[in-house]
């Protein structure tokens, strides 16, 4: 019986820095995740935005300003 009292105290100090590091590292890849999409959001809108301002300065013909 002693030799299980003592694994379990060990694992009694073991999960909560186990639970804890675990709690850490999903908080930083949610974080990490979060920002990835925030770019890449941005990315996307910046890039829709470009292609409709371009659009009409294609199709506009440049000998017919003058006239």
């Amino acid at each position: 019986m002693g030799l299980l009292s003592v694994d379990l105290l060990i694992t009694l100090q073991i999960l909560p820095v186990f639970f804890s590091n675990c709690l850490f590292l999903a908080l930083y890849d949610s974080v990490i995740l979060l920002k990835h999409m925030v770019l890449v959001f941005e990315f996307t809108k910046e890039k829709k935005g470009q292609t409709g301002r371009r659009s009409p300065k294609l199709q506009r013909n440049p000998h017919s300003q003058g006239q």
